[in-house]
């Protein structure tokens, strides 16, 4: 285990597990402090872990197989990572199944692929000082990794403050690496993502717009630009981002639920019920569709009929208590919108539920 700098007694834990501890002063380089582990690790096989990661124990004979299989030299595996969270609007979102019934949290989880698992070799080192990845050495060796079933459970994003925190530290170094790599794709794209999460709306639209003169046909890229001018108060252009994007890529469900959003904060609550009466009917597990439908109804036929609608997507993912929140938080962007009478309906018909 490599410690940079913690006060919390982990290394007097780790160390009464038998865990051989080592230090390195931090220097804002995720890349520097992984390749300090590296030159340490003396087994036949490496597994990257961050201490807020686990394997869970159904899973072990995977890895036992992966690391006991004979294999070319050297080898790599992409693993997947559950990134668990507490919302369920973001792109790819995946509502938890019970298949890891002891390891999931929050609501659900995205997914995200790097190569995790990888047979010791001095050539396979970290590159870039934030977002680090062994890919470009692992290029230099023509080496392509293999898919495998393992998977890593990540819990880092279900606490915001440190989330936030941590977000700071990678939006600073990831400024460096722009700076460094001159306005390359790769950057940009991690540094908007970054400033989208830390809510620098201003920055974030700056950043996807750049990112767009380099890459225009990626969808996604134009889905978060929306997000973030709609963030900003610019509906309209926010709008606009999102249909370019449903062109774009039609399968993109985000893309059609931020339109019906945006329709509803410009008062196109009927355009936006019929947008998500259909994205919820082609996505039942959508649980942010149907809420926003409901929302819909409400701000269109009142809130009777939507204090209905609610009632009725009513279950164990979307609870009374999920529902009101929600609609407290539907009713502030809708004030700030100026659609003040709209605002209000969903307030009183989310709190009627209880």
């Amino acid at each position: 285990m490599v410690d940079t700098g913690s006060t919390d007694g982990s290394c007097e834990i780790a160390q009464r597990y038998g865990a051989k501890i080592f230090h390195f002063s931090w220097c804002d380089d995720f890349a520097r402090a992984r390749n300090f582990s590296l030159e340490k690790a003396t087994a036949d096989w490496v597994l990257i872990l961050d201490a807020d990661e686990v394997i869970a124990e159904m899973d072990y004979d995977t890895l036992r197989r992966l690391t006991n299989t004979p294999a070319p030299t050297p080898a790599a595996y992409q693993v997947l990572t559950r990134n668990y969270i507490n919302r369920n609007d973001i792109i790819g979102w995946q509502a938890n199944d019970g298949s890891y019934a002891d390891k999931e949290r929050g609501c659900g989880w995205i997914p995200s692929r790097k190569t995790r698992l990888w047979s010791n070799h001095p050539e396979i080192r970290f590159s870039y000082p934030v977002h680090e990845v062994v890919t470009p050495a692992l290029a230099k060796l023509n080496l392509k990794p293999q898919a495998c079933s393992l998977i890593i459970h990540h819990y880092g994003k279900l606490d915001q403050l440190q989330a936030d925190a941590k977000g700071e530290r990678y939006f600073t170094i990831g400024l460096k690496k722009l700076a460094d790599m001159s306005d390359a794709e790769l950057p940009l794209r991690e540094l908007a993502i970054q400033a989208g999460i830390l809510k620098r709306f201003d920055e974030a639209i700056d950043l996807w717009q750049r990112y767009l003169k380099i890459n225009p046909d990626n969808a996604e890229a134009w889905l978060n630009l929306g997000t973030a001018l709609f963030s900003g108060g610019k509906i309209d252009a926010a709008l606009a981002a999102a249909e370019q994007a449903s062109e774009l890529n039609p399968n993109l469900k985000e893309s059609y639920f931020n339109r019906a959003l945006y329709e509803l904060h410009l008062g196109q609550a009927k355009k936006a019920a019929k947008r998500l009466r259909t994205l919820s009917k082609t996505h039942p597990e959508y649980h942010a569709a149907r809420f926003m439908q409901a929302a819909a109804v409400c701000c269109r036929d009142g809130v009777k009929k939507g204090k209905q609608a609610f009632k009725k997507i009513t279950n164990k993912n979307l609870t009374t208590a999920m529902i009101g929140i929600a609609g407290e938080e539907l009713a502030k962007t809708l004030l700030k919108a100026e659609r003040g009478k709209d605002a209000e309906k969903i307030k009183k018909a989310t709190a009627q539920l209880n």
